[in-house]
């Protein structure tokens, strides 16, 4: 199939027959198999992005099974390769900027809000690495461009990560980042904490809310409530002198 109808039209076919029930398992064992033999031949992720022509797609880059694909050859090829330096998908990405770059431009001009560019992205799937994932900055940069050309609907970082995943699970994800080992990400974490934080005071939420309905707390020595007890403080400083049920 592959030497018939090319690499990238193969993995389209491929994705067609897995949503057929009768040709669902089929398909899969192949697109599993053809991963494998990826991986036993040494084949490089980036060499396999360019034989699927992800480098040529641009409308629907994000949405291609060929996409899809590569991104789980990029994973079988870094858990098989544990003891040496992981490739990420920067590695890769940094050689289809300017498609990113004319994606970006086209979305604009429709315009294709921020929150839409961000689920496109796939970004609303990536919470527990959000903060590492290459394109972030690609969709940051739109933001604010969008932000600049359409201010009565701009958002924010932390408007479009709260509506994608939800209050208590960003604010594990963030409180998780804010102790990783690498310290740009922890710190634009921690900025990210605050301005979830100052989100919270803007919607009158005070740390007994945020402990009972937010977090869901039971106990303080929840593993979660370390998170209420760094918003008790931010909200203490906002707001001193104020009394709550449960303190730090």
């Amino acid at each position: 199939m592959m030497i018939q109808f090319g690499v990238d039209k193969a993995f389209e076919i491929l994705a067609a027959a897995a949503k057929i029930p009768k040709t669902k398992e089929v398909a899969t064992k192949l697109k599993e198999a053809k991963i494998n033999g990826w991986l036993s031949h040494g084949s490089r992720p980036d060499a396999i992005f360019e034989a699927m022509k992800l480098n040529q797609k641009i409308d629907n880059f994000f949405d291609s099974p060929q996409f899809t694909t590569w991104a789980a050859f990029l994973k079988a090829v870094n858990e098989k390769n544990k003891n040496k330096k992981s490739i990420s998908e920067l590695d890769v990405f940094k050689k289809t900027q300017k498609y990113l770059d004319e994606l970006a431009t086209g979305w604009l001009d429709q315009p294709m809000h921020p929150q839409n560019v961000f689920n496109k992205l796939k970004l609303d799937e990536a919470v527990d690495d959000l903060l590492t994932k290459p394109w972030l900055s690609n969709w940051v940069e739109y933001m604010k461009k969008f932000n600049e050309q359409y201010p009565f609907a701009q958002t924010s970082m932390i408007k479009s990560f709260t509506k994608s995943y939800g209050d208590e699970k960003l604010a594990v994800m963030l409180q998780a980042a804010t102790k990783g080992s690498d310290t740009h990400t922890a710190r634009i974490a921690k900025n990210l904490q605050q301005a979830q934080f100052k989100q919270w005071m803007i919607g009158k939420l005070n740390p007994d809310d945020v402990y009972k309905t937010v977090l869901k707390l039971d106990s303080t020595s929840s593993p979660k409530a370390e998170i209420w007890r760094a918003f008790y403080n931010a909200y203490d400083t906002a707001f001193p002198g104020q009394l709550f049920s449960f303190k730090p």
